[in-house]
């Protein structure tokens, strides 16, 4: 234990020393180059970029470079708006926040405040959708996840008892089901601890969803800003664990290093985004 914590205090003294603004920009060109799900031309793109701000530093501080930034992820965007994930959009916005940050007489608060709005807007149409979702909100779409999809159905096995020749069946049997040209049903296989296990993580989902909505978007006085910091490392240890999805994972990792309250807590979500990268790497995107 002593070890642990000494190893936490060096991470978290040597964090103390990092450009917070240097640390930002290139966690956020990372992502875009790796993350990104326009293209590999865009990635292409996103990766000189990066390569430009890491060896010409303090490019990253003017407004124009992130108007380039702005205008190379929107665009794609923009051309299919209607095919993009949650993640592209919110990757957008936070490269708008960052852009705009420079407006501000102090362009690091306003991208702390930015990021917590950010966060606390994402969360609360995330737990209001759910909550509107009759399929979601009794248990079904969850439970469907998990017998049928990777990683999610293979995180709950120890809760749900399915097993790994059920989870292959499940998948092959959807595969083919959705390359018939006419509809039809297939027969899932669902052990008997599937349906509550899905009834319990609905539940969690929509009250953690929830509580982290009321903390970004509650104004907290002090202390109690920390809950914020507290209430994302929660679910970031819980719900990635459970189902782990790296373009949100690094983006969220990013804004709370942006919002931390606490050099602590700033430790932990710049540790979390390199981790990511060493889980993530043998798997590609």
């Amino acid at each position: 234990m002593t070890a642990v914590r000494k190893a936490a205090g060096w991470w978290t003294s040597l964090t103390t020393q990092v450009d917070d603004w240097q640390a930002l920009s290139l966690m956020t060109l990372f992502m875009l180059a790796r993350y990104s799900s326009f293209g590999e031309q865009m990635q292409a793109n996103y990766g000189c970029l990066l390569a430009v701000a890491i060896i010409f530093r303090p490019v990253v501080r003017e407004q124009t470079f992130w108007f380039l930034v702005l205008l190379a992820t929107a665009l794609p965007i923009v051309n299919n708006w209607w095919s993009q994930g949650g993640h592209a959009f919110l990757l957008l916005y936070w490269v708008g926040a960052i852009f705009l940050s420079f407006s501000a007489q102090e362009p690091r608060g306003m991208l702390a405040a930015s990021g917590r709005y950010l966060i606390g807007a994402t969360f609360f149409f995330a737990a209001l959708w759910k909550f509107m979702s009759p399929e979601f909100a009794d248990g079904t779409a969850l439970q469907y996840f998990m017998a049928t999809m990777i990683p999610i159905g293979l995180t709950t096995q120890v809760f749900t008892g399915l097993t790994q020749e059920q989870l292959q069946h499940n998948i092959l049997a959807i595969t083919d089901l959705l390359s018939q040209s006419v509809t039809s049903t297939v027969a899932l296989a669902r052990p008997p601890n599937i349906a509550p296990t899905a009834q319990v993580f609905t539940l969690l989902t929509q009250m953690l969803e929830g509580v982290l909505a009321v903390v970004f978007l509650a104004p907290l006085a002090g202390n109690k800003v920390i809950l914020r910091d507290i209430a994302l490392i929660l679910f970031f240890i819980t719900a990635y664990i459970i189902l782990p999805i790296p373009s949100f994972a690094v983006l969220l990792a990013c804004i709370g290093y942006a919002i931390a309250s606490s050099p602590a807590t700033r430790a932990f979500f710049l540790l979390a985004f390199f981790l990511w990268q060493i889980i993530t790497l043998p798997f590609g995107n």
